[in-house]
């Protein structure tokens, strides 16, 4: 064991000054076991050298290190260690080195542009790792119980190899060009199925689904965005091939394909769930769109995802936005492809078939047209419902005596939720200027199919908030006047360039408001932006009191005796006519002035429109 007094000597401390840190000098015979460059010291030193009783041998040289003196016991420790002294000293050395190289350093802050880096390098990951799993999911995205490669092997076939084979000659170019437009409307829909619904599937569906899998992209509802395209892929595929087994029924001498055209769409259109799934998609196409756009601006990485999915090669360059709108396009072009079969139909029994068909198909979308209309109608309604403001009796009548039981029970108004009515509809929405005490007031009109609001805007804080940030201000529609009924109310036309008169009325039109006693309780003015904006109010309010009592009439006669007795009366004249019962009773004619009177009752009991021209 190395006696440690032996060490003491070696190492001379010289007494610092104030404030000045202990610097510790190696003696220069002590270098004979390392190679350092460092300056010769005063004659002092080799005096202090010879006093000590150690060979160079056991020598451990101690670099030239500024120390504090409260940190000196580091080499006192490191000294002291035994066993691999020198190798345990020369560590401690170069740690303490580097410690306090640090120590003596200023404290520099970390620099905006290496943070941008880690930025931009995390996202560089992140797209990595997208494009990783989007190109693994492309890979196997191809679902083989549902493809049908006979009907694939069908795209790159013509009509004339499909219907004719080598006999193209022998057919007029009449039947030819049928023949064509049935072909087209089998490779359309096959187009549509392979190009459109699948590419939509495999290239962005499954993928998604296979991300989400994986953890990416977990933000992003697939049903939302695709709503029920498996079904709408079903029925495609379906129809396709009840072409083809149809098509082999079809006599191959004359090539009448009526018959087959009819009993297709029968199939299809007998289907409890055909077009109830291209109604559901086109009701939720418009919500579809809004979801997408949100998901762009929320989710970078899904933007990452359409550009590699739009990279694929089945996708032909089509975006996105592209094949969600195809199944809605498909659906409307049926009819015209229907009508060119109906247009080269040779024989009249062929075309009646045909044109039933189109009739069918016609009222088919109708009635998703109306479904998709009532619906974005609805959604506004119930909109407005929450913009709307209704001052209470105490703002519209001030004078008004109020008990204080009914304080409360009238604090609201009873209309609050009178807007989103399912059988109530938006017609026309605008700008107006109200005419009051000779100055003009901006309103925001609401023509519905039975009344007319008129509103004041007024903008407020929205209390809706997302991820804890307010939306800002939204606007709100404050009630001015009393809700107009349409059958309480006549509409006049009030253009005005009289010089005499304090002001001239320039695009106006005058709604009159009456009770039921056709006591008249309000009177309002309004003006048009232009001339266009004035013919489009009077057009939607023509056509809102018209249906709106047409309407009123049928609801009021079959809650009424009335009714009944004109069901007897036409059953009765239809008797009068066939002559089937000549035993019948016969019904008493009116005479000209009885049918006169009853007329103009009918026209008092009714709104008028009058048109008044200065």
């Amino acid at each position: 064991m190395v006696d440690l007094q032996l060490f003491t000597p070696l190492i001379r401390y010289s007494e610092p000054e104030e404030g000045e840190p202990q610097t510790i000098h190696p003696n220069k015979e002590q270098l004979s076991r390392r190679h350092a460059i460092i300056p010769d010291q005063p004659s002092e030193n080799q005096e202090t050298s010879s006093q000590g009783c150690c060979s160079s041998d056991n020598v451990i040289i101690v670099p030239h290190v500024q120390i504090s003196p409260n940190e000196s016991h580091l080499f006192n420790r490191a000294i002291s260690s035994g066993g691999g002294l020198l190798a345990d000293l020369q560590r401690a050395t170069i740690a303490s080195q580097a410690f306090y190289a640090e120590a003596s350093e200023p404290q520099k802050n970390r620099s905006p542009w290496i943070l941008k880096r880690l930025y931009e390098w995390s996202g560089r990951a992140k797209r990595r790792e997208i494009i990783k799993h989007v190109q693994a999911a492309l890979e196997t995205s191809k679902d083989h119980e549902i493809e049908d490669d006979e009907l694939e092997k069908l795209l790159p076939v013509s009509y004339e190899e499909m219907f004719l084979g080598d006999e193209t000659s022998t057919l007029p170019p009449s039947k030819q060009k049928y023949l064509q437009a049935v072909w087209e409307l089998f490779h359309t829909e096959l187009v549509f199925l392979y190009r459109q619904l699948f590419v939509l599937r495999d290239v962005y569906k499954e993928p998604l689904k296979r991300c989400q899998v994986e953890g990416c992209l977990l933000l992003v509802e697939p049903d939302l965005l695709f709503g029920n395209l498996d079904q709408l892929c079903r029925i495609s595929r379906t129809f396709c091939q009840s072409f083809l087994s149809l098509l082999s029924t079809v006599d191959k001498e004359v090539w009448d394909c009526t018959q087959l055209v009819v009993d297709l769409f029968e199939r299809f259109s007998k289907g409890p769930s055909t077009i109830s799934a291209y109604q559901a998609y086109c009701i939720n196409y418009k919500a579809t769109m809004e979801y997408l756009g949100s998901i762009r601006q929320k989710e970078e990485r899904f933007t990452e995802f359409e550009r590699i999915c739009l990279a694929d090669e089945r996708c032909f360059r089509l975006q996105l936005e592209d094949l969600l709108i195809a199944p809605l396009q498909r659906i409307t072009r049926l009819p015209i492809l229907l009508r060119e079969i109906h247009k080269r139909s040779e024989d009249e029994e062929s075309k009646g078939k045909v044109e039933k068909v189109i009739d069918t198909m016609t009222e088919s979308l109708r009635s998703i047209d109306d479904s998709v209309q009532w619906l974005h109608n609805f959604e506004r309604l119930q909109q407005l419902q929450t913009q709307v403001v209704w001052p209470n009796i105490s703002e519209l009548e001030p004078k008004s005596y109020i008990p204080d039981f009914l304080r409360v029970a009238l604090s609201r108004q009873f209309c609050e939720n009178l807007l989103a009515h399912p059988r109530r509809k938006l017609i026309h929405e605008g700008p107006l200027e109200l005419v009051e005490n000779g100055r003009t007031v901006d309103m925001y009109a609401f023509l519905f199919n039975d009344m007319f609001v008129l509103t004041k805007t007024k903008k407020c804080a929205s209390k809706l908030k997302v991820k804890g940030v307010p939306l800002g201000k939204s606007e709100h529609y404050i009630v001015q006047r009393q809700p107009v009924p349409l059958d309480s109310c006549v509409f006049c036309d009030a253009d005005s360039n009289d010089q005499a008169t304090p002001m001239s009325l320039k695009f106006a039109f005058v709604i009159i408001h009456l009770t039921r006693y056709y006591q008249v309780v309000g009177i309002y003015t309004l003006q048009a932006a232009d001339k266009a904006d004035k013919e489009l109010w009077i057009e939607k309010f023509q056509e809102s009191i018209e249906n709106y009592e047409s309407i009123q009439l049928k609801d009021m006669l079959k809650c009424t005796p009335l009714f009944s007795s004109l069901s007897l009366r036409r059953c009765s004249s239809s008797r009068l006519m066939s002559k089937s019962e000549p035993n019948s009773p016969q019904l008493p004619k009116e005479d000209g002035k009885e049918k006169k009177e009853k007329e103009e009752k009918k026209e008092c009991c009714s709104s008028s429109t009058c048109n008044q021209n200065q």
